[in-house]
């Protein structure tokens, strides 16, 4: 009994030998991650570079903590932004912002929803990354953050620029060179001089532009920010019709390192430059570099249009027809790109909710305080009546910029459908009357989708505010060339387009005319468009 005893104590004594290592080398390997974590914090401020190869050794699975895991993702896209790296993967910062939402650190929340807005940005979509930016502002706007806050934005700045908002644009670089300038950043400023006169050559103020990046060269001596400069100084000679010192400064920018898509920009505009002196196997050549290398739908369009006018000079029908369909492509795209809501607008609908928003609480308490007080009842109820009718013209004015918004849209398709028309002018004036007529139809096949129903519906319920739907459900005795017919009389084409389209003679458009509105059981025609505006229009 006792030599059982022995060898039991035996056995456990032995487990305990092997279990005690084990867990020794998981301890130590769990205190270590965080140990790591805290030097990559350190470093990212002096030295990114090895902050990042520090964060890139490190496997976020191990983490035990969510903590851990959310400082890491948010650690790795900081060192990433700050070593001009590409923000991915966009899991990692995924995480962060789902667990700082639930944190009490606005600091960490406020970076989490910055990275997040820069991905969208890189990805073009404009309307979503501001509204990050927006709520990144609200949390760290009375810190410190002078840093963090500039390059919100310059980002900002950035996307009021593509969407051609210049003057907004010049206002948020200026404030962005203001928290540069407080955090000490001269690298930083210098890339928002770089984008102020950028802004400038959009606005075809060529001095002043020149001024700028002048500035820019002075101010740093790092080559990212010194090739740009290069790159803008280039560009804005080219577009002041200055080819000699733009093909200098182009070719120069070339020699400098590049990030993002600017090799492809300093691609294009070499090859703008050349096809504009007629050297076409140089524009061809740098259009087609410039596709190789990371770039934007813009970017791309234009390089498609110079190799189809290009092939065009060369003879090269086959060829050019193949760039025009990529050009065609690139352009939808855009065109999705352009009709996204301005950051003016979306900065005010964000300022406009956040009020409600403060106001609604502010309610509940005053209901609160109303239950108790009944002689102050009767003045909170006045006063906020008074806020009331203010929050009613704030959101008229909220419906009016939304009602220039669905305005532009249909402007933008009108737009693209005469851009199109130019891109066409050299072989539309060489063709036959029949041949012009089937170019037409088919540029209304690409632009409207007619001949498909779902798509046509859809892009004319968001031209105009769900009209193909509603006259489809309030009417469903309409025939779809009579919904086609609506659609494009709201769109403004003249009667013979609208013929053409509908492969009908321009004479029968007015019995269609008659039997829609004996379909809405309109007591005269001449009641028929005001109907479809304000169906347009609710």
């Amino acid at each position: 009994m006792f030599s059982k005893s022995l060898g039991n104590i035996y056995l456990v004594r032995t487990s305990a030998y092997k279990i005690i290592p084990i867990l020794f080398v998981l301890l130590v390997g769990c205190s270590l991650l965080p140990n790591d974590l805290k030097t990559a914090e350190t470093a990212l401020q002096t030295n990114p570079d090895s902050a990042l190869s520090i964060l890139k050794k490190m496997n976020p699975s191990n983490f035990i903590s969510d903590a851990d895991r959310a400082l890491y993702g948010l650690l790795c896209f900081e060192a990433l932004d700050k070593t001009k790296g590409d923000l991915k993967p966009d899991s990692l910062i995924d995480f962060s912002l789902s667990y700082y939402l639930r944190s009490n650190n606005n600091v960490r929340l406020a970076k989490s929803y910055f990275y997040k807005a820069k991905t969208l940005k890189v990805d073009q979509r404009f309307d979503d990354a501001t509204v990050l930016y927006l709520k990144a502002i609200d949390l760290v706007k009375n810190t410190d953050e002078n840093l963090l806050l500039g390059k919100i934005y310059s980002d900002i700045g950035d996307i009021c620029s593509i969407q051609k908002d210049y003057k907004e644009s010049l206002n948020k670089y200026k404030t962005s060179i203001s928290f540069f300038q407080r955090s000490g950043d001269s690298i930083a400023i210098s890339y928002s001089l770089i984008y102020t006169g950028r802004v400038y050559r959009f606005m075809k103020d060529y001095g002043t532009a020149q001024n700028y990046y002048s500035q820019a060269l002075h101010y740093t001596k790092d080559s990212l920010s010194n090739g740009l400069a290069i790159q803008e100084i280039g560009m804005n000679y080219l577009t002041s019709k200055k080819l000699d010192l733009a093909l200098y400064y182009l070719r120069k920018s070339l020699t400098y390192p590049t990030v993002s898509n600017y090799y492809a920009i300093r691609c294009y505009y070499l090859a703008d430059l050349f096809f504009d002196i007629q050297e076409l196997d140089s524009a061809s050549h740098y259009a087609n570099k410039a596709l190789n290398y990371p770039s934007t739908f813009f970017i791309q369009r234009d390089c498609y249009r110079i190799l189809a006018n290009t092939e065009y000079g060369r003879g090269d029908f086959k060829q050019m027809a193949a760039y025009m369909s990529k050009y065609q492509d690139c352009t939808d795209s855009v065109r999705k790109i352009e009709t996204q809501t301005k950051t003016t607008v979306l900065e005010d609908l964000y300022q406009t909710s956040d009020k409600v928003g403060k106001t609604r609480r502010y309610l509940l308490l005053s209901g609160f305080i109303i239950a108790l007080i009944a002689a102050l009842s009767v003045f909170v109820v006045y006063r906020l009546r008074l806020r009331n009718k203010g929050k009613d013209d704030e959101l008229k004015q909220v419906e009016k910029t939304l009602s220039k918004k669905q305005e532009l849209l249909r402007e933008n398709l009108l737009q693209k459908i005469e851009e199109t028309r130019i891109f066409q002018m050299v072989v539309y004036k060489k063709s036959s009357i029949r041949e012009r007529e089937e170019m037409d139809r088919e540029m209304y096949r690409n632009i409207l989708h007619v001949e498909d129903r779902q798509a046509f519906a859809r892009l004319m319920d968001k031209t105009f505010n769900n009209v193909f739907s509603n006259l489809e459900t309030r009417f469903p005795e309409l025939t779809y060339k009579e919904l086609i017919w609506c659609c494009l009389f709201l769109l403004g084409l003249p009667n013979n387009e609208i013929a053409l389209i509908l492969d009908s003679q321009p004479a029968s458009l007015y019995k269609m005319k008659q039997r829609i509105g004996q379909k809405m059981n309109l007591a005269s025609t001449r009641d028929l468009p005001q109907m479809l505006f304000d169906l347009s229009e609710k």
